[in-house]
């Protein structure tokens, strides 16, 4: 009997001491995080087109189709029915290889309207049959018969410096049997001068169908492991490229709104990259304020975005840097009792506010949840902002907040008139392209910059004053400019919002202060 307690407790014990040691491991140790990446042995990206908009012809059968599909990667394009065929016998174009140089991948026919020829520089792709050729790499196109009047090497074309060739990439299989993918395990540096790979972030949800269209057309124009879905992959994983190039600094393009750069800044600062990556806009969500600011635009029309004039002007952007802010809420203890008090941790890129303009995003926000099938587009978007800041003037459900709040800049209380919100500004652009700071400032007044270590803080009166202010008909209530803001919300709630992310605050107290600064590229044209 004694022996069997004795086996016993020493099990027990080895199991206990098993759990801690387990759960210390997963405590201490650093999150890793895969590049996956899609066998191309398995066949093409197939996209299927209801319909082309110009004359294509089947890359198996030679057929001119009218519907069909096209690899979105190396862009052949075959009937229905010839599917199969094209991803036994034609290869897609490759993500990584084992050669010592590069050589051209051609692909026949389906040119590009006015394409020409890089030997004779004639049009090429003219006949009503597959003909001609063009090199999935470096995008040049030339004629069957000119063809060998060209060196087989290939240097990357026009945009050399973005792109990571695939015979500097090497790829490797993780996981277990039945699970088993493919990840980048290695990149080696090209001989490019000023080489810095570019890696392209979007999700194929968003922007009413734009992501998909972006991921696409920049798959043909890069290599296609350096675009990454946000559908499929976290930023993290997109940012393995920075980690995998350690001598190197990555250029990022995020293509999405406000929220989706928030997101992507976060995963920089979590992963502690350095050199960190340069990060640039190619704006597709609602306000795209930060995007106006770094002069990426203020949205693009649906179908209507070159994506190879936004490569061009990323070539010519110029280097800044971006404060960033930690907006940290702490709840009131409730009726006294000893608990520890809640606390929320936000980064702020753009703008915070209480109040009244927070009530307008909050109402917008779940409403979206509730009925996401009413948010299609920009302007719709843009037209139930509209209708609830109205439906507020008239309900002015944050009057009085000067009431239950007390407002401190660099530790100073300062006195409030009769408001309805307060925001709190980092760059100068607010709720959709307004500059309310800019209104009727002077040429002697403090202005708004995103890189001066302040923020600036501003009341409003109403919903009314708010639309005003779109118009430039009057100023904002201006509290001043501050290297810490702090508020104090004494009792009740009120609604809040950080960078579009709203929800209902609790008496507590708000503490905004800089945590560092991002590396982003601004338009320089």
């Amino acid at each position: 009997m004694a022996s069997f307690l004795l086996i016993m407790g020493f099990v027990t014990f080895m199991m206990i001491l098993t759990i801690i040691i387990t759960r210390f491991c997963k405590r201490n140790r650093k999150p890793h995080y895969d590049l996956q990446v899609r066998d191309i042995s398995k066949g093409h990206r197939w996209v299927m087109m209801d319909m082309f908009t110009h004359p294509v012809y089947c890359n198996i059968s030679g057929a001119h189709i009218v519907e069909g599909a096209v690899c979105d990667s190396c862009g052949i394009c075959v009937d229905d029915h010839n599917m199969k065929e094209a991803n036994r016998t034609l290869h897609c174009k490759l993500l990584a290889e084992r050669a010592d140089i590069l050589k051209h991948q051609w692909i026949k026919g389906n040119l590009p309207l006015c394409s020409r020829c890089v030997v004779c520089e004639e049009q090429c792709g003219l006949l009503p049959q597959i003909c001609d050729l063009k090199c999935c790499w470096c995008q040049r196109t030339v004629h069957d018969n000119c063809q060998k009047r060209l060196t087989e090497l290939c240097d990357l074309g026009q945009y050399r410096d973005l792109i990571v060739p695939p015979n500097c990439v090497q790829l490797k299989q993780v996981g277990w049997k039945g699970r088993r993918h493919l990840v980048v395990g290695s990149v080696r540096e090209p001989p490019i001068k000023n080489w810095s790979p570019l890696v392209v972030i979007a999700n194929r949800k968003s922007g009413n169908g734009d992501g998909e269209h972006i991921l696409q057309a920049y798959r043909r124009l890069l290599n296609p492991a350096q675009v990454i879905d946000l559908h499929d992959l976290p930023p993290e994983n997109a940012l393995e490229w920075c980690r995998l190039v350690p001598n190197i600094t990555c250029r990022v393009l995020v293509c999405g709104g406000d929220g989706t750069i928030g997101w992507v800044l976060n995963a920089i600062d979590k992963l502690g990259l350095n050199p960190a990556p340069y990060v640039s806009i190619l704006p597709l969500g609602t306000g795209n304020d930060l995007s106006r600011v770094l002069q990426w635009g203020e949205g693009y029309v649906h179908g209507e975005i070159d994506v190879e004039q936004i490569l061009d002007k990323l070539e010519m952007a110029k280097h800044v840097k971006l404060d960033r802010w930690k907006v940290e809420v702490t709840g009131h203890k409730r009726l006294g009792i000893g608990l520890p008090r809640r606390r929320k941790t936000v980064m702020m890129n753009n703008y915070s506010s209480i109040g009244v303009d927070a009530r307008v995003t909050l109402n917008f926000h779940q409403h979206r949840e509730s009925q996401p099938y009413l948010f299609g587009s920009r302007i719709i978007n843009k037209l139930w902002y509209f209708t609830y800041g109205t439906k507020d003037i008239y309900e002015r459900e944050c009057k009085d907040l000067q009431k239950r709040i007390k407002l401190e800049l660099d530790g100073v209380e300062v006195q409030m008139p009769e408001i309805e919100g307060i925001v709190v500004l980092n760059i100068s652009s607010w709720a959709g392209g307004c500059q309310p700071w800019e209104i009727g400032l002077g040429p002697h007044g403090q202005q708004a910059r995103y890189d001066d270590g302040l923020v600036e803080v501003m009341g409003l009166y109403s919903s009314f004053h708010v639309a005003q202010l779109h118009v430039g008909l009057a100023e904002p209530y201006r509290f001043g400019q501050a290297k810490t803001v702090k508020i104090t919300l004494t009792k009740g709630k009120a609604p809040m919002q950080v960078d579009g992310e709203p929800w209902n605050q609790s008496a507590g107290e708000i503490m905004i202060t800089r945590t560092g600064q991002a590396n982003m590229l601004a338009c320089d044209s």
